[in-house]
């Protein structure tokens, strides 16, 4: 990259003395076009960082101003000191929504009535984007970026992350929504209009849903629909269709893209030749596949077929991992799955995205840490959040920034190493 950023500003030298000259213009215009949007925009996006977080009111946080200076952040603490609800603001900057909570409510100080999340984000040569996000207890969000009012989803695609929590751990062996949340999160920021997408889908299913359970509240049941109330729910049913395999294509394309560097990940972290694969159980569907699960759908008052119920699994030597795979292989698999992440995210983006590790660590081995920790470049932003420096975190933390968090303040700044 550095032999790439010399080259550059060589042209850009010699484009700038010669500007004078129309042929040379002409010339170069022709010659370096193509390459200087390309490797301008490329390095931009090399170099964007993360520079503050302001907080006020947010969760146990009644006031904090932090000043990011380093690459490499770690945020020390006692657990139930507030370390996770930092990284969960990074969250909400980069994806527009906690992971952790299910209402706005929950992300404000039980004192007040909102919170406000302030960040600046140097987007490299000078430009800086100021995020301004009021959260309200009632769920209203009001957004401004570089001072100018937005709506509050536009908050997406300005920074990315990829997460590594301790609960992510059990994402093999876990329930399938951890699995199908983990595979929206990537699509999320990896394509901006997936948000629209999943967003439509959510609305056709529940309004197929609130038909169904409408009709069952007035005593009607699948044996007794009428012909109104068929073509009704044809109506409901074409909408759904549309919506939910949009979804599911979307969601079969980005395995295809992801397995063979989950695959090589693996192989790498584990140093066997194993296949490791990523599966879904899932296909696109047709009315007849509604039709077949009607009666289920009206027992139960709501839809049982979609995407909302598809699993993803982990295939590891031509079996489930998260039926036979040992815990060693399950953490494996996961750190694989991590390292795919911020490759797509470089490969789409050409941006390395911000890594979030939350007490995670402590519960990988010695081995498992340092293909974490050797994956990450130079250039990557990584804030960690840790009870203690271990021995993991001695050797990787030279020149780190170190500040200590301890009920909702910051009660201690340092750099280690220097």
């Amino acid at each position: 990259m550095q032999s790439k950023a010399n080259e550059l500003s060589n042209i850009l030298d010699l484009w700038f003395a010669k500007s004078t000259d129309p042929l040379i213009i002409k010339q170069m215009s022709m010659k370096w076009s193509f390459f200087l949007i390309k490797d301008i925009i490329e390095i931009i996006q090399i170099y964007m960082f993360l520079k503050s977080i302001n907080l006020l009111n947010y969760r146990n946080y009644q006031e904090l101003f932090l000043e990011l200076n380093n690459q490499k952040l770690i945020i020390l603490g006692d657990n139930s000191q507030g370390k996770t609800n930092l990284l969960e603001v990074v969250q909400i900057l980069s994806l527009g929504k906690s992971k952790r909570a299910s209402k706005d409510a929950q992300l404000v100080n039980f004192d007040a009535d909102n919170a406000v999340i302030h960040a600046k984000v140097d987007k490299g040569l000078g430009e800086e984007l100021a995020i301004a996000l009021m959260i309200r207890k009632s769920g209203r969000r009001t957004l401004k970026i570089n001072e100018v009012t937005k709506k509050p989803s536009d908050i997406t695609h300005k920074i990315y992350t990829v997460s590594f929590m301790v609960d992510d751990l059990h994402m093999v062996a876990g329930s399938p929504s951890e699995r199908r949340d983990w595979l929206d999160s990537i699509l999320r920021q990896l394509n901006i209009q997936y948000k629209d997408v999943y967003a439509k889908f959510e609305k056709a299913l529940s309004q197929r849903n609130s038909f169904i359970k409408s009709l069952v509240e007035q005593g009607v049941y699948f044996p007794n629909l009428n012909d109104s109330h068929r073509e009704q729910l044809s109506i409901w049913n074409e909408m759904f269709i549309e919506a939910a395999n949009t979804v599911t294509k979307y969601r079969k394309a980005l395995i295809q893209e992801l397995n063979p560097v989950i695959a090589s990940h693996y192989k790498n972290i584990s140093g066997k030749e194993d296949a490791l694969e990523v599966s879904y159980a899932g296909t696109e569907l047709q009315e007849a596949d509604l039709d077949k699960r009607l009666r289920v759908d009206f027992i139960r008052s709501y839809t049982t077929l979609g995407p909302h119920r598809d699993d993803i699994s982990f295939v590891l030597k031509s079996h489930n991992a998260g039926d036979f795979a040992s815990q060693g292989e399950k953490r494996s698999i996961v750190l694989a799955s991590k390292l795919s992440e911020i490759d797509l995210l470089k490969a789409k983006h050409n941006i390395r995205p911000i890594l979030l590790l939350d007490d995670v660590l402590a519960e990988l081995d010695e081995s498992r840490q340092d293909h974490l920790l050797d994956a990450v470049d130079s250039d990557t932003q990584v804030i960690i959040t840790t009870t203690h420096l271990g021995k993991h975190l001695q050797k990787w933390s030279e020149n780190a920034q170190i500040i200590n968090i301890k009920s909702g303040e910051i009660v201690e700044k340092a750099l280690l190493g220097v």
